[in-house]
């Protein structure tokens, strides 16, 4: 007898009672207990769909498949590659910019300066669009830096303090609203949820409680070990030119930062921090990863908004799925999450559903 083959029709019916299947199955919301998914699910509906298929199968008639589909294509023909125009200079590298998207090597763009933003209103338009229109926000509406800022965090890495004059504190003006610190920095590292070959380095700045100050901070890539960085957001909107960073960080308030760093050794330097309150300078920050680090609980939830948001976004199509969401939200679900967390986890699994 002649080889079998299924029709077009007849795998697109399939695949309709595959997705049936799965949507089914992922029906519970994150903040249910992590258990809730019963493992005799997924052998169920791979069972249900074997049965659809051999029924298709059956029932169907065999008709003959398309002759043209199983012909091979002519190879195009390859253009000739075209002369390189002579006694034009290479142009020169651009320095580096916060204002871009994509990778850059960290042999060719060694510091960055980065920008120091609080602000959240990407997270409001992405809720209101989710929950009140029911669809998700358009691409430009998603602003990762600000959606990341939608929350606080405590890093649990290495810290430093940007201080005022020297001995300007003393302990009989605690109570006068005297402060030793302009602002507060602190770090940690965290591996990548979307790339296991890169570290994602989480930056937040804290401001004193009593005045604003201007903040400048730079990234110092380690060459020895980094091979390209990404900062992460920032990505100009339409009509939208570079203009000069934002440093103003508002007195007790805070700026959370993200940067993709792939190294060429799991573990090591990854580079410093080099940053003023001020104009005044302050510690710099080394960055010495440990790959068998433990990550704190808000390092592990900032992970999870940065792959949010790009997922949102579209910028990483091929690598975040919603999966990958998916997987990073159960992790994070527990009965003792803060009602802000409790609540975006619940978009979450909302959007994933639209």
């Amino acid at each position: 007898a002649p080889a079998e083959q299924l029709l077009p029709r007849q795998r697109e019916n399939i695949r309709r009672a595959a997705r049936q299947a799965d949507r089914a199955a992922a029906s519970g919301p994150f903040a249910a207990p992590r258990d809730a998914l019963q493992p005799w699910l997924i052998p169920a509906a791979a069972a249900a769909v074997l049965a659809l298929a051999t029924l298709i199968l059956i029932r169907m008639p065999a008709d003959q498949p398309d002759p043209l589909a199983t012909r091979t294509p002519a190879p195009a023909a390859v253009p000739p590659p075209a002369a390189a125009p002579a006694n034009i200079p290479a142009p020169r590298p651009a320095a580096a910019s916060p204002v871009r998207h994509g990778s850059v090597a960290a042999a060719d763009f060694p510091t960055l300066d980065l920008p120091v933003l609080s602000g959240k209103s990407s997270l409001e338009r992405i809720s209101k669009s989710i929950r009140d229109d029911r669809q998700l926000p358009p691409r430009e509406a998603v602003r990762l830096e600000e959606l990341l800022n939608g929350f606080s965090y405590r890093l649990n890495g290495v810290a430093a303090i940007a201080r005022s004059a020297a001995n300007s504190w003393h302990p009989d003006n605690r109570d006068n609203g005297m402060s030793a610190h302009l602002a507060t920095l602190s770090t940690e590292m965290v591996a990548c949820p979307w790339k296991p070959s890169a570290t994602l380095l989480l930056i937040s700045l804290r401001g004193n409680g009593h005045k604003d100050c201007d903040v400048k901070i730079t990234y110092h890539a380690d060459p020895a070990n980094v091979v390209r960085y990404r900062l992460l957001g920032f990505t100009p909107a339409a009509g939208e030119t570079a203009a000069s960073l934002p440093a103003k960080l508002a007195a007790n308030s805070t700026a959370t930062l993200a940067i993709e760093i792939e190294p060429s050794m799991p573990a090591g330097s990854l580079g410093s921090l080099q940053w003023s309150a001020d104009d005044k300078a302050a510690p710099t920050v080394s960055l010495i990863h440990r790959a068998d680090a433990e990550p704190s609980d808000d390092a592990r939830f900032a992970a999870l908004v940065c792959t949010y948001a790009q997922w949102l976004a579209g910028e990483t199509t091929g690598i975040i799925d919603a999966d990958i969401v998916s997987a990073l939200a159960r992790e994070i679900a527990a009965a003792t999450l803060p009602a802000d967390r409790a609540d975006f986890l619940n978009l979450i699994d909302r959007s994933l559903h639209l």
